[in-house]
């Protein structure tokens, strides 16, 4: 190897190749369909606090509410059946030259086509001076506030066209409404396969998975929003429910660039929060807990993790501004419908005017945050840790029905070659035999969870570090870590981290073997 080309490189040796021929939660006993998680509506005194918001949604549910079917008020059926998204999303494409309707070269896992489209004005100056936005929704086929909020955001762009004109001015934006189709179609959070889409982000193991994530690869967009909703029914501290309408976070994995993930907590969520207070909407920061039904129990949150599996996450390691954007609905029903959809509605509008309004700020941030990021000699960062700190947090007594702010216990965040490719990563394969002394890494244990998740078998390992010449054959990969996505390729090459190719058992090892990836230092 040249030595201009003894960088920080992860080569991957043919080892690999022969060895690997809130929103809702965990759910087992799963069934081939129509996994429906249990109704449990909010009680009259809850419900008081969730009345209609004061704005006009224009989306399928609102604007024909006598098609809306049934089963929607018992929680086994969404309002909008694809059919009629996609004949909502023709007809505005049909009206507005600025929307482009086009149906994805692939299917879902059950054969339905996966519609998307995409907004730009026509004659306008060439995308690579405008932002570019992504947004998504309804990857969980049981949280239907989310697809809708999207239609809701194509019904206010049609009878605005001046507002419309005024995004699109500052950005291109590629939409993919309803991610989970089949999902969607047995109101369940899963797949067909019932592998949850949402963990699927790195691992890859369904098609849908692989091709969605080359589309939105090609995007390569500056900005990303996954809409979701989140889980009404669990008790907290024995009395408590969630109260807030929204639960906002995104893209804060510590191996994002500083910069990008600042826009994101300082910059723009603030500024979305100040909006829905504004509409007289409740929000906090989006957390995970247990549920506790003893009276008086401690309630503890943990802030959204920075797992990369998930799809913030999996977005914001390709150097992207990535929001998660949820709202209190799993398990309600039809109930509250118009505030979840309004609240959701909000949020995009807000980010969007916001971006609208620094474009060039914004654009220039993530495009210097990407080019330092490929420059950088930074350490990789295996894994983060969380700090405790008391706070209160929005909550409902369901005793009698009171918004109140609960005292909480809070931990916060401080700070294989094909599937690389799919993650955006450039690897190169060699034509030479490759020689040289490096550190190996040595599995020193290995621990494989009993229980299936997600169709493997996790493997949670510990190594240890020995020195060797290492040969490596003519036709091994290596992957440089200059490039736009190299954070993916930290996250998923050591074996250590959480979301690793080891702990999924993409790369299957054991205690006592040398793990057939190896770094080849900076000279």
């Amino acid at each position: 190897m040249a030595p201009n080309m003894v960088q920080r490189l992860c080569a991957l040796t043919t080892l690999v190749s022969i060895a690997t021929a809130q929103s809702g939660g965990i759910q087992t006993g799963l069934q081939y369909g129509e996994n429906w998680a249990p109704t449990i509506k909010d009680s009259e005194l809850v419900s008081a606090n969730f009345p209609d918001v004061n704005i006009t949604l224009r989306s399928p549910a609102f604007l024909n509410p006598e098609k809306v079917p049934a089963r929607f008020a018992e929680g086994t059926e969404g309002p909008t059946d694809l059919n009629e998204l996609d004949y909502f999303i023709r007809n505005l494409a049909k009206k507005n030259d600025w929307m482009t309707y086009e149906s994805a070269a692939f299917l879902s896992e059950e054969g339905r086509a996966i519609p998307y489209v995409f907004l730009s004005l026509p004659n306008s100056n060439s995308s690579n001076n405008k932002l570019r936005v992504y947004l998504q929704a309804a990857i969980h086929g049981n949280e239907p506030a989310a697809d809708e909020s999207v239609l809701a955001f194509l019904g206010k762009m049609d009878a605005e066209p001046e507002w419309a004109a005024s995004i699109l001015e500052k950005m291109d934006i590629k939409i993919l409404p309803r991610y989970n189709v089949d999902g969607v179609a047995y109101f369940q959070r899963q797949l067909a396969s019932n592998l949850d889409p949402n963990r699927e982000h790195l691992k890859l193991m369904r098609g849908q998975s692989r091709e969605i994530k080359r589309l939105v690869g090609e995007w390569n967009p500056h900005i990303a929003l996954d809409m979701h909703e989140y889980t009404v029914s669990t008790i907290f501290g024995g009395n408590y429910q969630h109260g807030s309408d929204a639960l906002l976070s995104g893209g804060i994995n510590p191996n994002i660039h500083p910069a990008i993930r600042e826009q994101l907590l300082d910059f723009f969520i603030p500024a979305v929060g100040e909006e829905l207070e504004s509409h007289g909407l409740r929000w906090e920061p989006y957390v995970t807990g247990a549920s506790n039904r003893t009276e008086g129990s401690r309630i503890a949150f943990t802030e959204a993790v920075t797992e990369a599996r998930t799809g913030r996450n999996a977005v914001g390691l390709t150097q992207t501004i990535s929001f998660l954007l949820e709202m209190r609905g799993i398990r309600i029903a039809n109930q509250h419908f118009q505030r979840r959809v309004a609240t959701a509605l909000i949020k995009i509008q807000t980010i969007l005017e916001l971006a609208r309004d620094n474009a060039d700020k914004v654009k220039s941030i993530v495009e210097d945050a990407r080019e330092e990021f490929i420059n950088s000699d930074e350490d990789i960062v295996i894994t983060d840790s969380y700090v405790p700190e008391n706070r209160t947090f929005t909550m409902i007594d369901q005793r009698n029905g009171s918004v109140v702010q609960v005292p909480i216990d809070f931990k916060q965040r401080i700070d294989v070659a094909e599937r690389l490719e799919i993650l955006g990563l450039k690897v190169e394969k060699l034509d030479y035999e490759f020689r040289q002394t490096l550190e190996t890494l040595v599995i020193e244990s290995s621990t494989v969870e009993p229980q299936l998740y997600e169709g493997t078998y996790l493997n949670t390992v510990t190594t240890n570090t020995t020195t060797r010449e290492v040969v490596l054959p003519v036709g091994s990969f290596y992957v440089s870590t200059r490039q736009q996505n190299a954070a993916l390729a930290f996250i998923v090459l050591e074996p250590e981290n959480i979301d690793s190719y080891v702990k999924f058992n993409i790369i299957p090892v054991k205690a006592g073997m040398e793990y057939p990836v190896f770094r080849i230092p900076r000279e």
